[in-house]
């Protein structure tokens, strides 16, 4: 049997997940960066008869495990003003919505500023090209998300706090489209968490209910940089707090709240 060409396959109104959406914790639930892009697409698919809109900020509720499955995708224009426009998408099977996305997007416009100066990130973060090949070792299959993504370990050592990471997709979420660029990022970022490993994945599960990123302007190229760390606590509640990068430097931030809990056993 081929693999999979991309995340989802359309089937008229609905969406089949291919085995490429397979996450860390469950070989029948996805990772959430394949649903998180692919709500990002419907966002961004609306029609809007003013100006042109670009989301600052989307943020991504995962009300329950994603399984590998057939969805209907459903999207609602909360607000749509002149200057910001707000947004709602989400996926649901056999009637429950499983996950849900909101979407603030700002219009627009030229508006010249003055040069200011960006933060630096010291040191500097290595490029793709110099960084070594990575692959997420914690997955259980074969196939999966960390198949359908390239990843570049930049900086840090992984499983050992703040570590740089370059990501990209070896895939688009629908056949024969190129993504667009939040697509791109939003199927990273939720992988903060994961690039940012400081618990023993084999005695800890770390899994983050939520996804929020801002962005400041449009990620150029492929690969989006998660310099990424995770803060746990002994409460079992913890946080990833992730910088995003292009090759051209900061584009915005990402979160997650982290649910921390021992397996079985460990």
């Amino acid at each position: 049997m081929s693999s999979p060409e991309s995340f989802f396959v359309p089937q008229g109104p609905r969406f089949v997940a291919t085995e490429l959406t397979r996450g860390p914790w469950s070989p029948d639930h996805q990772h959430g960066g394949p649903s998180s892009a692919l709500l990002a697409r419907a966002i961004e698919r609306l029609p809007s008869d003013g100006p042109v809109f670009q989301v600052a900020r989307m943020t991504v509720e995962f009300l329950r495990p994603i399984p590998i499955a057939e969805f209907e995708l459903r999207t609602e224009i909360v607000r749509s003003g002149k200057k910001t426009r707000i947004v709602t998408a989400w996926l649901e099977t056999s009637g429950k919505r499983i996950v849900q996305a909101t979407g603030l997007c700002i219009r627009r416009a030229d508006v010249p500023v003055p040069a200011v100066p960006v933060p630096a990130v010291e040191p500097p973060i290595p490029s793709p090209e110099e960084s070594a090949v990575f692959q997420f070792p914690f997955f259980m299959d074969s196939v999966g998300y960390h198949t359908a993504m390239e990843g570049r370990l930049a900086r840090g050592v992984y499983g050992q706090g703040p570590t740089s990471m370059w990501m990209r997709m070896r895939v688009p979420v629908v056949p024969g489209e190129t993504p667009s660029p939040v697509q791109r990022v939003m199927a990273a970022a939720d992988s903060g968490n994961g690039v940012s490993v400081v618990l023993d994945v084999f005695k800890y599960t770390f899994i983050n209910p939520d996804l929020t990123v801002y962005l400041h302007r449009p990620m150029e190229g492929e690969w989006v940089c998660l310099d990424a760390a995770t803060i746990p606590e002994s409460k079992g509640v913890g946080l990833a707090d992730t910088r995003l990068h292009d090759s051209r430097g900061p584009i915005g931030r990402s979160v997650q709240s982290l649910i921390l809990e021992r397996r079985p056993g460990g």
